[in-house]
């Protein structure tokens, strides 16, 4: 088709027709055992492929001598390899490059001590993968990768590369040598001779030397080993008699000149297509009849499982779907065999033995339990999937084990969530929670619309501008964008699909090209499933399914006065931000309002009269977190929330309680500050009882208040996941933010004595930069707002420090200090007039300024002076964030930097417009 008119030309009934092509030709597929595939070459399994010698030397030395040619034509300008034509060293592809490299250099290397058909430039180009290969491995962060077996492949290939000479140290290597160990603790090579299949079968190439092969020739399927090329080829050069099955199978799998990643996928391609394609009313019922027929066939074959592929190993993802396309096709099939096989404690396992889970195959669990006759009968399991999925939202964690992009499980859990709500407006799950629906269900939906608003690219793509990226995208904002609670962004929606799929149809010519967003060993693509999506995205509609009332009223948000929220709303740290960007910010917040209070008042020490700004902090964090790009998971905004409100209210009671202290009283609470922070952090709260405070509060109610608090912040499960060097750096800001807030109180009296005696304020004992650096800094309680977020933000939960380096802790620590000094100054900047009242000590205070006048003129000289100094600040901050920018930190990391930077701006600011200005308005 003509593109350059396709926009005008492609009408509803075009979309339909390709459809429904799609569809047949999958049909035509159901009789052949080993079908063509779609699945995209893979540099990977053709590398392994390649190493295969030709048990019958006549016809060459090589079995498939097109497969090195396809290794060498592959090779990437910086000696590496890697499933895209890009450069292997790209963050995004780092096991995909790693792994690509190391077994097309172990080809090379193999063709080389060979000395039979050798291309006279190997060796150029075994120096060339070499260096690339170690510059990978050296920058590599093994706590962020999840391709599958790639715990046991990498180990295994570094094992073979010594052996040719090549050896590898590197900082990851430890961590790497420790997941093997418990892979195979769990997954044991003897287990491979019993009858019961295993992951490890996609993965023999790591058991080369580990295990004896002809005693797993038993587990083909296909004549394959669980559908792996490279697997197959493994077994293929290491069993004792040469196996024609595995030799055809592997023949099967190349379609051109080299292997495809996984073959076949028939089912899966056939299953993700059908779904992909829904609605799809067009569809003759013949051709369902085929579908329903051919997946039941298999489904009931299989005693109620499914995989990928038929006979091979069974999994959750292929098998919910398949229930949810049967109970949809009115085959009525039930959910029981997926349960007992792969249900645990608190998810669904995609496998009956895995190392991480996933949250697409969740997703589809929770699609099938919700279409079987009588889905109330499977609550539990519902409420098991639904809240697991959730809760991967919530946290931020939308990447998947297996994809490359995080639209494809943000669009299917996006889509099973809205299912479950249809199905609870009907009244097919009574006994489902709501209030599961409105703590969590409706907040990570309509953020997750926010999220993927955001991601869209200037071409009207997401991703890498990939096709099947942007099919989801489109998918998944117009499956919520059907919530009440999505109504202000209605006209940003429908913008964002049009323009979504204006750049698909640019593409039109290659939607049936695979395009990489899956994950296996490498990154790979499906055609047939690609295709499907990008004319389930394009045949979309924003209108359709609209929910009920029951819903509705759910959506209802009751608003406190918005008049706080608006004033903060047009702050100048929100000008760049569009209007419905801030409209989504403030319902966002009112929906985390409810079980924030419920979290803040269930630690909190005092009750302030400010509830107008603690009803409005929802607003300003979500607002930081969604600014210049700082996604941040809500969880770690949830957390940042609740524990500033804890921290504003620990000023009021401060300034209430403990400061009305006499003097002798607040050294006692300063000797309950070391005291509570005595190494090592020990929660003593259970013996600590918080008494309602008053004008007879006591030393000891205070240590409760304090500890309450401390037990809060220190025991935060998030906290308690973090690296020891991390939660002791917590706890050191947190106590020298109680020292802090105790010794400013005799501060405070010594200098309105000072003030009160001579007129003007005592000369401080510190120059201006020594204090602001040091004894002011704490006080603002940045520092401890960015020890706790620092807890928050690695993604990982082995204990490896937030800031992996020596270098990045300096710079994380140099960045804290400039924000604690520039906060600290924004704050006197805010409040000269009302701390001259107060009798407290601001930074104009010190000699640096020169004395203080009662004259406007001098106040506002001397706080243009102070402005200066809190934009050298900023600066300082800003060449910091960059350094750190370039230490390939994770991006949670420095989206959570952004997010801190952008509270310290937005509090200057508000500082600004609550203190200083009205009072110099009222002067004037």
């Amino acid at each position: 088709m003509d593109t350059s008119n396709a926009s005008s030309s492609l009408k509803a009934a075009d979309l339909n027709n390709m459809a429904k092509a799609l569809i047949r030709r999958l049909c035509a597929d159901f009789a052949c055992e080993l079908p063509k595939s779609s699945v995209s070459e893979s540099v990977y399994c053709t590398a392994w492929v390649s190493m295969i010698p030709n048990p019958s030397k006549s016809t060459g030395y090589w079995l498939f001598p097109q497969a090195f040619d396809f290794i060498l034509e592959r090779q990437l300008d910086d000696g590496g390899w890697s499933s895209l034509e890009v450069s292997a060293g790209d963050p995004s592809w780092d096991v995909d490059g790693i792994l690509s490299t190391m077994a097309a250099l172990l080809a090379l290397l193999i063709r080389r001590t060979s000395k039979n058909e050798v291309p006279d430039n190997i060796d150029q180009r075994i120096t060339r993968a070499d260096a690339t290969l170690r510059r990978m491995l050296l920058f590599w962060d093994v706590t962020s990768s999840d391709n599958i077996g790639f715990e046991v492949l990498l180990p295994a290939h570094l094992e073979m590369l010594e052996k040719h000479n090549l050896c590898y140290s590197f900082p990851a290597r430890p961590h790497l040598m420790s997941l093997c160990q418990q892979r195979l603790r769990r997954e044991k090579p003897e287990s491979l001779y019993g009858k019961e299949p295993s992951t490890i079968l996609y993965c023999l190439e790591g058991m080369i030397g580990k295990i004896d092969f002809d005693r797993v020739a038993h587990h083909k399927a296909h004549g394959g080993m669980l559908c792996s090329p490279s697997s197959t080829a493994a077994y293929l050069m290491n069993t004792s008699m040469w196996d024609r099955e595995a030799e055809a199978y592997l023949r099967n799998s190349m379609p051109d000149y080299g292997a495809v990643e996984v073959y076949p996928t028939n089912l899966f391609e056939i299953t993700w297509a059908f779904v992909g394609a829904f609605p799809m009313d067009e569809i003759t019922s013949l051709e369902l009849k085929q579908i329903a027929d051919f997946l039941e066939n298999i489904f009931h074959a299989q005693k109620g499982l499914a995989a990928w592929a038929r006979g091979v190993l069974d999994e959750a993802d292929c098998t919910g779907s398949i229930i949810y396309i049967l109970n949809f096709l009115g085959r009525n099939v039930t959910p029981d065999a997926m349960i007992n096989r792969f249900e645990s404690s608190d998810k669904f396992r995609c496998f009956a033995v895995e190392r991480t889970p996933s949250s697409s195959t969740n997703a589809h669990v929770l699609k099938g339990l919700l279409h079987v006759s009588d889905p109330s009968g499977y609550t539990s399991q519902i409420i098991k999937a639904a809240t697991y999925v959730s809760d991967c939202l919530w946290r931020g964690d939308s990447s998947d084990k297996w994809s490359m992009t995080p639209h494809y499980a943000m669009m299917v859990i996006s889509q099973s969530l809205m299912m479950l709500l249809r199905q609870w407006e009907q009244g097919h799950l009574p006994d489902f929670p709501t209030q599961l629906i409105t703590d969590k269900i409706l907040p990570v939906l309509f953020g997750t619309a926010v999220e993927t608003l955001q991601g869209q690219n200037e071409d009207g793509s997401w991703g890498f501008q990939s096709r099947e990226t942007t099919a989801y995208a489109i998918l998944c904002l117009s499956a919520v964008g059907v919530l009440p609670i999505c109504d202000c962004l209605r006209t940003q929606l429908e913008h964002s699909i049009k323009n979504g799929k204006t750049f698909l149809l640019r593409q039109i010519n290659d939607w049936s090209k695979p395009d990489f967003v899956w994950r296996s060993r490498a990154a790979y693509g499906v055609g047939v499933v690609a295709e499907a999506y990008t004319l389930a995205a394009m045949r979309i509609s924003l209108s359709d399914h609209k929910l009920g009332k029951a819903i509705e009223g759910l959506c209802t948000i009751i608003k406190p006065s918005l008049s706080t929220v608006e004033q903060i709303s047009r702050l100048p740290i929100f000008d760049d931000m569009p209007d419905w960007l801030v409209s989504s910010c403030i319902i966002e917040g009112y929906l985390h309002l409810p079980i924030y209070n419920k979290a803040r008042w269930a630690a909190s020490i005092h009750s302030t009269k400010q509830q107008r700004h603690l009803n409005a902090l929802p607003f300003e964090l979500i607002a930081c977190g969604r600014l210049k790009g700082s996604f941040l998971a809500a969880e770690t905004n949830f957390a940042v929330m609740v524990f500033s409100a804890l921290f504003f209210e620990f000023d009021h009671y401060i300034e209430d309680i403990v400061g009305c202290f006499r003097d002798v009283e607040l050294q006692e609470v300063d000797q309950c500050v070391h005291e509570i922070f005595a190494e090592p952090w020990i929660d003593s709260t259970k013996d600590s009882v918080l008494k309602e405070h008053g004008p007879t509060s006591s030393v000891s109610d205070v240590r409760a208040a304090f500890l309450r608090i401390a037990s809060w912040v220190l025991g935060h499960p998030r906290v308690t996941l973090s690296s020891k060097y991390d939660q002791a750096n917590l706890q050191r800001e947190l106590k020298a933010y109680y020292l802090s807030q105790i010794r400013s109180i005799p501060e405070g009296r010594s200098l309105a004595r000072s003030r009160k005696s001579q007129g003007t304020p005592g000369l401080p004992q510190q120059s201006y930069h020594g204090w602001v650096h040091t004894t002011a800094g704490p006080s603002v309680a940045s520092a401890i707002v960015f020890a706790f977020l620092t807890c928050l933000l690695h993604p990982s939960t082995n204990g490896q420090d937030c800031f992996p380096s020596a270098e990045a802790k300096y710079l994380a620590q140099d960045l804290s200090k400039h924000h604690a000094a520039q906060g600290r100054m924004e704050n006197d900047i805010g409040s000269v007039v009302r701390d001259r009242k107060e009798n407290n000590l601001n930074s104009v205070d010190f000699p640096e300024f020169g004395t203080m006048g009662e004259e406007d003129e001098n106040l506002r000289s001397k706080i243009a002076e102070l402005r200066r100094l809190a934009d050298y600040e900023i600066e300082c901050c800003k060449m910091a964030f960059a350094r750190l920018s370039e230490l390939r930190l994770d991006k949670r990391m420095i989206h959570g930097l952004r997010f801190f930077s952008n509270i310290l701006d937005l509090y200057g600011q508000m500082y600004a417009m609550q203190d200083y200005s009205p009072e110099l308005e009222k002067r004037s």
